[in-house]
């Protein structure tokens, strides 16, 4: 009886979400994770522009691709210049936002569901997401930001201006925050909640969507970009879908109702699945990072389900654990250290830098670039990554053609 209660206890359910955070952040840190792809373009403009600098930026002109997330790059810019390139600070952030949003997947599917098991199980499957790229840090504040939007409605149905500041915060961060109230919504299906109240959210959302209009109207989004080819087909979104949510895990929400008789649920699944259509929509560049905020929803729709699953369906259960990645749904676990050899890379060129200061050409034609050492010298990045010492007081450019590092010191 006393293990029972222990068991059934939230905080046990917590603890253990905690730790199959904490196990990817292990894995980070053992597979020697570090800056990799965009995460070059944005410490370039951290380089010369200061998060306050940033934000009346990016409100006008937005990011490099002229959207204006701005929470994220806010965060990310706030640790830059907290702790400079120190890897180990996006690690830890990156711990902390997931962890974060595990906890409030939880509290929310408890809160509807009334079963802590059914909670617990989909925040777990929801952690095989965990992304480690540091440029992703936009998409682990938006579930956070989206999560908690959902979680203070529930929470504090009388304090509106709760969920309405986070889902401000929210829609800043990544516009497809606008379908967050049509999750409320679809809850007001099973759950009695204030409908007047979730069309204000709504109304916030609809604002939102005209400023950012505008953008669109005006030309001022995307810049001419094969990687973001958009394709409205329906084979193409349907195509899209299918990325994100293969047939499998498809099959089996579109068949939960039938086996618990829940059909009320349904508006959850479809709005999962119309948050995952802008992405859908890039032919060239799906990425399962986009993933990481709809699938939530995909969660609190599952967990719904297996709430209410009794006796026998034990197999179901094993099912749903299967077809979400059976094993694959824990942290991979690296066995011994791993080298990054995109770090190999950048380090060989900063060696022979702080081997040859103060030179005003330094060779490095001889040596292998990966994409990430490549990354760091077209963004003007190198001296981010020297000594201080060696680097102080000088500026860097790197001409591809010649392979030479050309340095020259600062008036």
């Amino acid at each position: 009886m006393k293990f029972k209660k222990v068991f059934s206890s939230v905080h046990v359910y917590l603890l253990l979400l905690f730790l199959a955070s904490l196990g990817h952040l292990v894995f980070a840190l053992r597979t020697d994770s570090f800056f990799s792809v965009d995460d070059y373009a944005i410490l370039g403009y951290f380089k010369t522009h200061t998060t306050l600098q940033m934000i009346p930026d990016f409100l006008v002109n937005g990011d490099i691709y002229f959207f204006r997330r701005l929470v994220g790059f806010i965060l990310f810019g706030s640790i830059y210049e907290v702790f400079g390139v120190n890897h180990l600070a996006f690690d830890l952030s990156m711990f902390v936002t997931n962890t974060a949003n595990l906890v409030l997947l939880f509290l929310i599917v408890r809160k509807l569901s009334k079963n802590n098991l059914a909670a617990f199980f989909v925040s777990l499957i929801f952690n095989k997401n965990y992304l480690f790229y540091y440029s992703n840090l936009h998409e682990h504040i938006l579930a956070t930001f989206c999560l908690l939007c959902i979680y203070l409605f529930l929470k504090y149905p009388k304090k509106l201006y709760l969920s309405a500041g986070t889902l401000v915060l929210a829609l800043f961060t990544k516009e497809t925050a606008s379908t967050t109230p049509l999750v409320l919504l679809a809850i007001s299906f099973f759950r009695k909640l204030d409908r007047k109240k979730i069309l204000v959210l709504l109304g916030i959302s609809f604002l939102y969507g005209i400023y950012a209009l505008y953008f669109f109207i005006t030309e001022k989004v995307l810049i001419p970009n094969f990687s973001y080819s958009v394709s409205p087909t329906p084979k193409d979104v349907l195509t899209g879908i299918l990325f994100f949510i293969d047939y499998k895990a498809l099959i089996l929400l579109l068949g939960l109702p039938l086996v618990t008789g829940k059909y009320k649920y349904l508006p959850l699944l479809f709005v999962a699945i119309v948050t995952l259509v802008p992405a859908s929509l890039l032919v060239n560049r799906r990425e399962l990072y986009y993933l990481y905020m709809p699938f939530s929803y995909l969660m609190i729709y599952l967990g719904m389900h297996l709430s209410k699953l009794k006796g026998w369906s034990v197999a179901l259960w094993v099912l749903v654990l299967l077809v979400f990645g059976g094993r694959d749904i824990l942290p991979k676990i690296a066995w011994r250290n791993f080298p990054n050899w995109q770090k190999v890379s950048m380090q060989n060129v900063l060696e022979r830098v702080e081997e040859q200061m103060p030179r005003e050409e330094i060779y490095i034609g001889d040596i292998h670039l990966e994409r990430d050492a490549r990354l760091m010298l077209e963004s003007n990045t190198l001296d981010l990554f020297l000594n201080p010492q060696t680097s102080l007081g000088y500026e860097f450019s790197w001409d591809e053609e010649s392979g030479v590092i050309k340095t020259q010191k600062k008036n």
